[in-house]
């Protein structure tokens, strides 16, 4: 089983070698860690190079050329059909994405989500079993006249009516109509507290003074340019006196403007998502938590301003005993040229008090990493964490294939890993899989399809980072076909057997944003794909030998199930790339291992996937069903 006895395979890696390119080539950007000086030294000089070509006679000169490699790669990549999919897609985009259809879907989508006026009133004179007192808590800032009544209005039109509103003013002194118009409202409302500041404190200190103000059990997030869905409050109590929760987040909605049908983005969230919470932060509004949890971990703390929430959300949901998610959109963020939202440079100071918030919270965990912004937006982090290289066993999966590819595979780990400290099996039969896990020297296993490919020089470090935390029970790994399509990434089981492993990212660019950009941070799945996956090999075997399934697919799938029931996390990392041809592909699911899976984790899989939220379809991935 070992590698260097078999003589024959090891000729064969050995020629396959010298045909393997080890130049990263198109990957050079994605790969590389962004940094506020730019995206790293390599790509820089690639970049200048280009730069200084460009404007002179020779640029000119060979833009046939550059058009006919761009239009070839573009055939190549998609084919007849893809480029006709492709025209027919962004001729549908266009018709369905101009101004008046856009507001008609806005519309739609709003009178679809509010509560009629028989269902404000039934929630009005509900009665709770549990004393929930919600202080929502606004610091303000010289906010416009417009703004602040849509906000004040929006807390006030709420059907849970036990409720205070603290608002803190830092407004300056060419600001004092704010004041004037909370006290119109007070006046009205005792429900309506109010404090003046001597100064603006910042953001965090100006939201302590509210939260120094506020008498309720429970507290409430909201920014004092944003509005609440009327049934807000009454869904978190809900949840709150159903489940015990101590922290509530929900779905929100940002719109332009004045009008909330100028609406930009519906983000649908994912159940709590640890990982996801370390590469954004996803939660942010609506949060609602116990205020007891803030006696806890603290309040909000100056030297994170700008990431204050990310800061605090990420201490909260660290201590609180139930996070719960509302998968309904309860929230509705006003962007505007000073809104975060809009443009992060109105409040650049946020990148860097983002990642320090997120390394912090890594020191505090025990994981002690390195943050960085991705590529496609600061305030998006991807993680460098320290490792300890430990021994690493890959064992090649060849049960579906030719001994030829499992060459191949063994010579592309050689020629493009990094890491110094690993071994290689390889298996043909299921049988001699088992063998191979069974004499596998290394702390941690890599189970590697024959035939794939890694990308990534640092693919090992890449998975060894995640699947090294005692929370984590597998890592996974971005497989791309031959045209650098996805062809494996985030694995999203449905409710049926039909749609128990749905490739929900199959068909993007491997450098495609991802749904909310989750593409360029590592974030948590269901499953993940049984073509390239790592786990600490003590946990591996115990899932291995106890699984019911036949395929290798299947054993991966069940053991994915099997450990988020046990609490563990699968995560998948965007930037531990791997390439295999359709060709060679092995995910095939037989309808017996649907049926053994369907029956061994019913409930699981009846509550549907929690990382894929339920408002989105399962035919048209990502979007809103």
């Amino acid at each position: 089983m070992l590698v260097n006895e078999d003589i024959e395979l090891r000729r064969l890696a050995d020629e396959e070698k010298k045909k393997i390119s080890t130049d990263l080539g198109n990957f050079s950007k994605y790969l590389a860690y962004a940094t506020d000086e730019g995206p790293g030294e390599e790509i820089e000089e690639e970049r200048h190079g280009i730069r200084k070509l460009k404007g002179t006679p020779v640029w000119t000169l060979i833009y046939p050329a550059r058009m006919g490699y761009r239009a070839a790669r573009y055939v190549y990549q998609n084919g007849p059909s893809g480029i006709y999919r492709n025209v027919e897609n962004k001729v549908k985009h266009a018709m369905e994405n101009n101004a008046y259809a856009k507001k008609k879907r806005a519309r739609e989508f709003l009178t679809k989500i509010m509560p009629t006026e028989e269902e404000k009133a039934k929630q009005r004179e509900r009665v709770f079993s549990k004393d929930i007192k919600i202080s929502v808590l606004v610091p303000l800032y010289n906010t416009p006249e417009r703004f602040l009544r849509d906000m004040i209005t929006s807390v006030t039109d709420q059907t849970y009516r036990n409720w205070e509103l603290c608002l803190a003013d830092a407004s300056d002194a060419a600001h004092g109509k704010v004041a004037e118009i909370v006290k119109e409202y007070a006046d009205k409302d005792k429900r309506i507290v109010y404090k003046k500041l001597e100064n603006n404190a910042g953001i965090a200190e100006n939201t302590n003074a509210c939260i120094c103000m506020a008498t309720g059990n429970y507290l409430a997030l909201f920014d004092h340019d944003d509005m609440l869905h009327p049934c807000a409050l009454y869904e978190c109590a809900k949840v709150i006196e159903k489940e015990d929760a101590e922290f509530v987040y929900t779905d929100e909605a940002t719109f332009e403007g004045e009008d909330l049908e100028n609406i930009i983005t519906l983000h649908f969230k994912p159940d709590f998502s640890v990982d996801n919470l370390r590469g954004v932060n996803y939660i942010c509004h609506l949060s609602v938590f116990k205020k007891a949890l803030v006696d806890e971990v603290g309040m909000f703390r100056p030297e994170y301003d700008g990431s204050q929430d990310h800061d605090i959300i990420m201490r909260l949901t660290d201590a609180a005993k139930k996070v719960c998610h509302i998968p309904s959109v309860l929230y509705f963020w006003r962007c505007h040229q000073m809104s975060t939202s809009m443009n992060i440079e109105a409040k650049s100071y946020a990148i860097e008090a983002g990642r320090n918030a997120v390394a912090d919270a890594e020191v505090r965990r025990g994981y002690p990493a390195k943050v960085y912004s991705t590529q496609i937006c600061k305030t998006h982090y991807r993680m460098d964490y320290a490792i300890k290289n430990p021994k690493i066993t890959i064992v090649i999966d060849g049960t579906h294939t030719k001994k030829e590819r499992v060459a191949y595979t063994i010579a592309a780990i050689e020629a493009r890993s990094v890491y110094g400290d690993y071994e290689i099996f390889y298996g043909m039969t299921q049988a001699e899989l088992t063998e191979a896990f069974a004499q596998a020297n290394g702390e941690y296993v890599i189970l590697l399809a024959a035939g794939a490919a890694p990308i990534t020089p640092t693919w090992i470090e890449e998975l060894l980072m995640f699947a090294q935390r005692e929370d984590v029970g597998i890592a996974g790994m971005q497989v791309l076909d031959e045209k650098d399509f996805i062809l494996s990434s985030d694995l999203v089981h449905g409710t049926t057997a039909e749609r128990l492993a749905i490739e929900i990212n199959r068909g993007e660019r491997y450098d495609a944003t991802g749904y909310m950009g989750r593409n360029y941070y590592t974030h948590n799945v269901s499953a993940v794909s049984g073509c390239a996956c790592m786990a600490k090999k003590d946990l591996f075997m115990e899932k291995w030998e106890k699984s019911h399934t036949r395929s290798v697919f299947g054993k991966i799938l069940e053991m994915c199930f099997g450990l988020r029931r046990e609490g563990k996390e699968i995560v998948l990392n965007p930037y531990a790339l791997c390439k295999i041809s359709k060709a060679d592909f092995p995910e095939k699911l037989s309808a017996s291992d649907r049926e053994i899976l369907m029956a061994n984790y019913k409930e699981q899989i009846a509550a549907g996937d929690p990382f894929y939220n339920k408002n989105l379809s399962y035919e048209k991935h990502w979007q809103r069903k």
